[in-house]
């Protein structure tokens, strides 16, 4: 047994900061984030066991599980930012312009007046992560219909309706 088996923690994390000359959040870091280290490859580069390699990855939130949420959080910090951009000159209480027909533009028109208030939706209750979710997917709804419409309003969804239908062909035939 070697006499580096014999350290406790707290002399392996004065070691690796003295050898990298970085605090261990920023070696771990280092390890896990830029370097993408797993526990295996990690523990061996700096010489410590897994289990311990695994503790400190996990006293600074850079496990798995961890890093996923939080690029989550990152991303949805984002999509809010870019929301708040978007609607920044947008005055959701203006008169519609189509309001007295019944017509795709029409409907176009109030499709995209109902995204702008999920967007706005999304911006006052960021905090909540139920509400998050549920702006997300009807947002997600709304931008399907505009492309949809706007595919139509181009002449192009008879095309991707003919793709869909070979694709159909080909899966049943494959079947």
């Amino acid at each position: 047994m070697s006499n580096d088996n014999l350290l406790t923690n707290k002399e392996h994390k004065e070691r690796i900061e003295k050898a990298y000359g970085k605090s261990l959040k920023e070696v771990m870091h280092e390890m896990v984030v830029k370097r993408n280290l797993d526990q295996w490859d990690g523990s061996e580069v700096l010489g410590i066991s897994k289990e311990l390699f695994v503790t400190w990855r996990t006293q600074f939130h850079l496990g798995p599980m961890q890093r996923a949420a939080n690029m989550a959080e990152q991303h949805r910090h984002e999509t809010i930012k870019r929301y708040q951009n978007e609607l920044e000159e947008v005055n959701l209480q203006r008169e519609f312009v189509y309001k007295s027909e019944t017509s795709l533009r029409g409907f176009k028109e109030m499709i995209e007046r109902l995204l702008e208030v999920e967007k706005q939706k999304g911006i006052l209750s960021n905090k909540d992560a139920t509400s998050n979710l549920s702006m997300v997917l009807q947002v997600g709804v709304l931008e399907g219909v505009l492309d949809y419409i706007n595919k139509y309003e181009e002449d192009n969804l008879e095309k991707q309706f003919q793709s869909e239908i070979q694709l159909l062909k080909w899966l049943a035939i494959e079947r």
